[in-house]
Order: structure tokens, then C-alpha cells, then sequence
């Protein structure tokens, strides 16, 4: 019986692979905390810058002139916010101002020299107007020889997402900066703000510092930055992670299952050979096949392999212990009997003779049970030599049950037989051992004036020959059992000539030789015994059935 997958060596070894999951788990942690570290980092960043830009725009009176810097000439106005649109490094940006970007050209120089790379700079006066706008928060493209930076692989992110989360911003509007900020830079309060964008991945991070001349605040810097490069980093950690994890899962799986099939598909040649090696009578009819593998399962192996040859040699040895000891037991019971013999010839009389009628019945019960201890091994050399022949099996047991009657003529032997031939392939004279075990073991139990009963009958495959007795019922856990040598369910003493529990075994012997099977079921009514033996019929061939009448 195969062994379930789930329950199999294969799946254990494939769950404790899982364990290689925890790898891209513990990974994206560290990624997690280096990208907060970084953020983090960003922030301090630029905060310190827009705080620089502030300190270099203050106290410059000039930059920014009491009158707002407008110069009352609303074409002049008009002109410079027009060079400025189209000097802006963010023309979106700049147009979505309207009449509110009023742009300085010492301010946009300034900022021009003070920014940075993806950054984006806004300067503010207390009027709301945009007097100097310096960058852009797109990612600029890639410098001559560094290779261009790609998004992460589509079939990725959910994993991607699974493993890290975005963090949470609000919403924002990515082409200008966050009012409230500006606000609270015009009134003298420093902040840092994050905000989202059109991507949701992509985070806008944005410092505001108000500007002084002297005392008073006159406009504000805002610094703003994407998490643009941030997101790229971790990207590129996380696909290369995934992949390189998914790579080494994929293969730890694949030598771990065929390493689990090999162990699998040894301990199951291992099981299947240990389990052909012995029969269900206990006899050793096999052997395991050495590999010489210097592994658990090779000890296993070798040590399996020792104790069948072990076992093998004690069941010779017992086999042959039943020949040995009528062998030399003959002889003695020759000595006894003769003995005896020649003291009846002096004709005794009185106790004497009584004692040496027991003593020769006692002498011819220890002769019969000399017999039978090799009657089962002289049976199976009989049958390893012999040549199968077609026969009738319904002319064999009317026979067998004609000279039972003459053999036993104080008890009743019913039978019943088909009319017909019941075609048979083997050897006629083992079958009439068999059956002849079994009306001796049924007249045993069946009580005296009770008839035995022998029943044969055959349909299109196999003939069943059974014989019944009443008497008392056999125990249910003797019954898988009693075709067992050396087991008999019979009381000490009963029986004629005495019993080692062989009987039955000869039956099941013949009935495996003949490729049928043996077996016992105690009657319905629980009056006693019935011993069946199912046989299969000899193939048609063409004349038979004339050759068996």
C-alpha cells in the first residue's frame, strides 16, 4: 500500500524548504527600515538646504523691495513673467501660476546656482507672488554611459506589494507647492510636509523657511523633492532580491524533490523487497538486493539483508528439525516394539498383559505421531517434484468418501457432487491428502451418530469443495490461524493418534500449489464447523472432458 504524498517523505522535505521563504521576508524588513532611514535622511536634507537657501536670500533688502518689487508698468510686469515662463525649468509648473509668478531675475539666478538635481525651488514674498521658481522634480535623464534606470518588472510588483508597502501620504497636487506651508513660512513657522502624486508609489517631500530682513519676514523658500530616486533604490533591491530568491527557492525545491524521490523510491524498493521476502507462512522466499550505499538506508539495508539470512537458516533448520527427529526416533520406537512383541510371544497373563496392550497402543500412537511430524515435508518435495496432470475432481472425492465409509464404518459420511466432471490441472493424489486431512480433522470434533458432509460444487472459474461437521464452534481469533503449523483449537488428548496441528497446514500447502486458497468459517446457526477449499478450474481444451470420463 502506497504511502500518501501528504504523508510522505517528499512533502516533508518541500515544507521544510519553505523555511527558505523567510529570506525575502527578512530582507524586505532591512529594506523597509533603510528605506525609512532614508527618508528620514532626505528630510534632514532638505530641510538644511531650503534653511541655506533662506539664510542666503535674507537680509537683502533689495531682492525684495517694500513695493513688492512691481514697478507700476504692467507691461514690464507682463514681459518678464513671459521670459520667465519660458525660462522656467518647469514651464507646467510656471503656467499653472497664472498673473501670480512674478519673476525676480537675481532671485532665479540665485536659485539657479543654489539648486540641486530633481529638486524643485520656489521663493514666495508676503503678497503670495512667485518671485523666483528653479527646477523640476522629473528625473532627469541619464548621464552619458549610465545605464538607464527601469521600473520594476510588471509580473514583480505584486509580489513586491505583498512584501513592502508604500508608505501612506495624502494626496497633492504635484505642480505646486502646499499652500498652508507657504502660510505658515510667512508667519515665521518652519515645516516639513510630505504629499502624493499622480503615482502612487511616488512621494513629494517639500521644506519651507521663511526669509527676514531684520525682523521682519519678507517671503519664504520652499524646497521640494520626489522619493523618485528612494523608490528606484528599493526597486532595484527588491527585483533583484525577489528574483535572486525566487531563483534559489525555485532550485532548492527542485534538488530537494529529487533528492526526497530518490530516498522515497529506495525505501520503497526497500519495503517492496522486505515484504516479497517473506510468504504468509512465514517462509523466506527472497532476498534484498544490496547497493552498496554507505548511507542510513544502506545500513538499513545490510542489517535487513542479516536478519532475513539469519532468519532463513533458523527456518531451515526448523523444517528440518520435524525430519531429524522422526529419524532418530524410529529407531527406539523400533527397539520398544519389538521388545514388546517378543513378550507377547511368552503370552503373559493377567496385569502383565494389560500392561503390555497399553504399552503397544502407547508404542503405535508415538509411531503414527513420528509420521506425521515429516508427513508435510515428504508432502512439499512430493509436490516440488511433481508434474500437474488433468484430472476429475468430482471422481477423486467420490472415491476419497467411498473408502472413508469403509474406513469408518460406525459414522455417517454424506455427500454431494455435481453429475458431471469438475475438470482439475494438478496432482490427483495431493488433493486426496487434502481432503483427506479434512474429514479426519471433521470426525474429530463431529459428535458421534452426527454425519459429516462433504459438499463439491464449481462454477465457470473455480470448484469449491467443502466438508461441515457439527460440534462445538471455533474461536473467532483462531479462525485466521488454524492453517498455521503447529496451531490446532483442539482440547489436549483429543483426537486419534495424536495431534501437532499439521493437518490444516497440509490442506492450505495443497490448496497454494493448486493455485487456490483454504479457509474456515464457523455455520450460521453456530452448530458447528465448515472448512472450505476454492480451486480453480483446469483451462478447456479441446477433448478433455471426454478423456475425464
Amino acid at each position: 500500500m502506497g504511502v500518501p504524498f501528504l504523508h510522505g517523505i517528499r512533502f516533508r522535505l518541500l515544507l521544510a524548504s519553505v523555511v527558505l521563504l523567510a529570506i525575502p521576508a527578512l530582507a524586505a524588513q532591512f529594506i523597509s527600515r533603510m528605506e525609512a532611514f532614508l527618508r528620514g535622511a532626505q528630510e534632514q536634507d532638505i530641510a538644511v538646504t531650503a534653511r541655506a537657501v533662506a539664510s542666503a536670500l535674507s537680509d537683502r533688502p533689495a531682492l525684495f523691495p517694500p513695493g513688492g518689487g512691481a514697478t507700476g508698468d504692467p507691461e514690464d510686469e507682463e514681459r518678464r513673467r513671459i521670459v520667465g515662463l519660458f525660462a522656467a525649468a518647469d514651464p507646467v509648473a510656471a503656467a499653472s501660476l497664472g498673473r501670480a509668478y512674478v519673476p525676480s531675475e537675481e532671485i532665479e539666478r540665485f536659485l539657479d546656482i543654489m539648486g540641486r538635481r530633481a529638486s524643485r525651488l520656489w521663493v514666495v514674498d508676503t503678497r503670495s507672488r512667485v518671485r523666483g521658481l528653479s527646477g523640476s522634480l522629473r528625473e532627469p535623464p541619464p548621464a552619458k554611459g549610465e545605464a538607464p534606470r527601469t521600473p520594476i518588472a510588471g509580473w514583480l510588483k505584486p509580489l513586491v506589494s505583498l512584501v513592502v508597502a508604500s508608505p501612506q501620504v495624502p494626496a497633492g497636487d504635484e505642480s505646486r507647492p502646499v499652500h498652508a506651508q507657504i502660510d505658515r513660512a510667512l508667519i515665521g513657522v518652519s515645516s516639513t510636509t510630505w504629499r502624493g502624486t499622480k503615482d502612487r508609489e511616488v512621494s513629494i517631500l517639500s521644506a519651507a523657511q521663511p526669509i527676514f530682513v531684520g525682523d521682519d519676514i519678507v517671503g519664504a523658500v520652499v524646497v521640494e523633492e520626489t522619493t523618485a530616486s528612494i523608490l528606484l533604490l528599493r526597486q532595484s533591491a527588491l527585483e533583484n532580491l525577489i528574483a535572486l530568491t525566487l531563483a534559489v527557492c525555485f532550485a532548492a525545491f527542485a534538488i530537494l524533490l529529487v533528492f526526497a524521490t530518490r530516498l522515497a523510491t529506495r525505501i520503497r524498493r526497500l519495503h517492496g523487497e522486505a515484504e516479497a521476502a517473506i510468504d504468509a507462512q512465514g517462509r523466506i522466499r527472497g532476498d534484498i538486493t544490496l547497493t552498496g550505499a554507505k548511507d542510513e538506508i544502506g545500513d538499513l539495508e545490510r542489517t535487513i539483508a542479516a536478519v532475513l539470512g539469519r532468519l532463513r537458516d533458523y527456518n531451515a533448520y526448523l523444517e528440518q528439525m520435524a525430519s531429524r527427529l522422526s529419524h532418530e526416533l524410529r529407531t527406539p520406537v523400533a527397539v520398544v516394539r519389538s521388545s514388546l512383541d517378543n513378550l507377547r510371544s511368552q503370552s503373559p497373563a493377567g496385569e502383565a498383559r494389560v500392561y503390555l496392550d497399553r504399552a503397544g497402543e502407547g508404542v503405535e500412537r508415538l509411531s503414527r505421531l513420528i509420521s506425521r511430524l515429516s508427513e508435510g515435508t515428504r508432502l512439499e518435495k512430493m509436490l516440488e517434484s511433481a508434474e500437474r496432470e488433468p484430472f476429475d475432481l468430482a471422481a477423486v472425492v467420490r472415491g476419497c468418501v467411498e473408502g472413508y465409509r469403509g474406513a469408518y464404518p460406525g459414522r455417517a459420511i454424506e455427500l454431494q457432487a455435481p453429475p458431471g466432471p469438475v475438470p482439475l490441472e494438478g496432482v490427483p493424489d495431493a488433493v486426496a491428502q487434502l481432503l483427506d486431512k479434512l474429514v479426519e480433522n471433521a470426525l474429530d470434533f463431529a459428535p458421534e451418530g452426527r454425519a459429516v458432509r462433504v459438499v463439491l460444487a464449481a462454477d465457470a472459474r473455480h470448484a469449491r469443495l467443502s466438508v461441515a461437521n457439527e460440534g462445538p464452534p471455533i474461536p473467532p481469533a483462531m479462525l485466521p490461524r488454524l492453517f498455521d503449523a503447529m496451531v490446532s483449537a483442539r482440547d489436549e488428548g483429543r483426537g486419534r493418534g495424536g495431534h501437532l496441528g499439521l493437518g490444516l497446514a497440509i490442506v492450505r500447502l495443497v490448496a497454494q500449489f493448486h493455485g487456490g486458497t483454504a479457509r474456515a468459517a464457523n455455520l450460521a446457526d453456530g452448530a458447528g464447523v465448515l472448512f472450505e477449499v476454492e480451486l480453480p478450474l483446469a483451462p478447456s481444451r479441446g477433448g478433455n472432458e471426454g478423456a475425464l470420463r
